[in-house]
């Protein structure tokens, strides 16, 4: 159903709507130096993409969004891939080893989004939601606060603690309250014994790929 050629535009149209929170036409694709299509071509697959319901215009004559489905194929796509080393935010997993709060409060300066930790059935710790109030988000405090509200409300203990995990692997899934949907990513550790979750929550719009990564590098660290 989907080539090659089609899960690598998804994939471009998606890392440049996280970029720029723009729709991503095919006037701004064809720009682009690594998109060799023609204009046509662009359109036509474009077009397969919204057939699919991949991504959706949010008006008449506009680029293209992601959808859900499209962000859930975009993941599914990614999180094959091995873990690449990136010096600019390198983890001191040896030094967090054991204790939790510490692995939190280091990954909450470098995800893009909020983190979230709680043992199975027990309470939760959180931080790292000034990672939201980026440029781009300063308008988007409804979308902050209902993020928080996720999380205060322990509505994401409901909807990850019954979820069936394995170790050493990233799961992701989205959380739809009305017009407002949240991502989280997240995976299971086990720290003093103890079964725990430990996630990564933000809107839609999140550099995907760099979270994911690491996730992978934490759960390498923590063996």
């Amino acid at each position: 159903m989907f080539d090659s050629k089609l899960l690598a535009l998804l994939d471009t149209v998606i890392d440049n709507y996280i970029d720029k929170w723009d729709p991503v036409g095919s006037k701004f694709l064809h720009s682009l130096e690594d998109v060799t299509y023609a204009p046509s071509t662009l359109r036509k697959y474009l077009n397969m993409l919204e057939k699919w319901w991949l991504v959706y215009q949010p008006y008449n004559s506009s680029g293209r969004i992601p959808t859900i489905q499209g962000l859930s194929m975009y993941l599914e796509h990614y999180m094959g891939d091995e873990v690449e080393s990136d010096d600019s935010w390198e983890l001191d997993i040896a030094g967090a080893r054991g204790d939790l709060k510490r692995i939190v409060e280091a990954l909450g300066n470098i995800v893009d989004g909020v983190v979230a930790w709680f043992v199975r059935n027990d309470e939760y710790y959180f931080l790292g939601i000034n990672n939201l109030l980026t440029e781009n988000m300063q308008t988007e405090y409804s979308m902050v606060r209902e993020i928080a509200k996720f999380i205060e409300n322990k509505e994401i203990i409901a909807l990850l603690d019954e979820k069936l995990t394995k170790k050493h692997k990233v799961y992701y899934t989205f959380f739809e309250d009305g017009d407002v949907v949240i991502s989280c990513l997240y995976c299971k550790i086990f720290v003093g014994g103890y079964d725990c979750i430990l996630s990564i929550v933000g809107p839609t719009r999140v550099n995907y790929k760099k979270n994911v990564t690491i996730l992978k590098k934490v759960l390498q660290g923590l063996g």
